[in-house]
């Protein structure tokens, strides 16, 4: 995956994260064309344990507002990339941060009907994390965001990752899961009629129990 950010001394920076899961003379094979390419400011690649490679994407401090925005791409050719840096020249918060997810692999091996999980096509997933501090500065935050999020639709496959929503309303939940919603709905009907489960990104039954 790749970060655009802002670096801590203010200045614009791309962070590459990779994983390669197997022995450390194969994955050095994998990544070292990414390690000769330029000199970093930092190299932290190297090998470690899965739970230290799991917890090194930060999370939000107490207290951080954010507001994110993601949708799947279909494409991410010269054109979006110069579309994504042209808007993030624009950022608003040295906090916020975008993230391009690179797809495949397993990803793609197993049906789009044999989880819940649709998009497995898309080859990759743009998430913008907007980050602020000051609650005043909301409104400049938010709207930046949803420009930027705008300015990509050209190069989105209209789907979008379940976990990187938030209170989008019921079509961008069926964007989530795409043809699997009506089956999830079944689901619902079955086990959780009176919709007792709802304070998540909310599957709907479309029928109550009678008291």
């Amino acid at each position: 995956m790749a970060f655009l950010m802002t670096s801590s001394d203010g200045h614009p920076a791309v962070a590459i994260a990779v994983c390669y899961i197997g022995s450390v003379e194969q994955g050095e094979k994998v990544v070292r064309p990414l390690k000769k390419f330029g000199p970093p400011m930092a190299d932290m690649i190297q090998p470690m344990p899965y739970l230290k490679a799991q917890s090194m994407l930060r999370t939000l401090p107490p207290g951080r507002l954010n507001y994110w925005k993601s949708n799947m791409l279909r494409e991410f050719s010269e054109d979006a990339m110069d579309r994504l840096i042209e808007s993030f020249k624009q950022v608003t918060s040295r906090d916020s941060s975008v993230l391009v997810l690179q797809l495949g692999g397993a990803v793609k091996r197993l049906g789009k009907d044999g989880t819940a999980v649709n998009h497995r096509t898309s080859p990759y997933n743009l998430v913008i994390m907007s980050e602020w501090s000051d609650s005043s500065e909301s409104e400049k935050h938010i709207r930046w965001t949803d420009e930027l999020w705008n300015a990509m639709q050209p190069f989105s496959s209209g789907g979008v990752y379940v976990n990187a929503l938030g209170n989008e309303g019921e079509e961008r939940v069926k964007a989530a899961y795409g043809t699997n919603y009506e089956r999830l709905v079944s689901l619902k009907n079955k086990y959780d009629p009176t919709n007792l489960f709802r304070f998540n990104q909310n599957i709907r039954p479309t029928f109550r129990k009678s008291s």
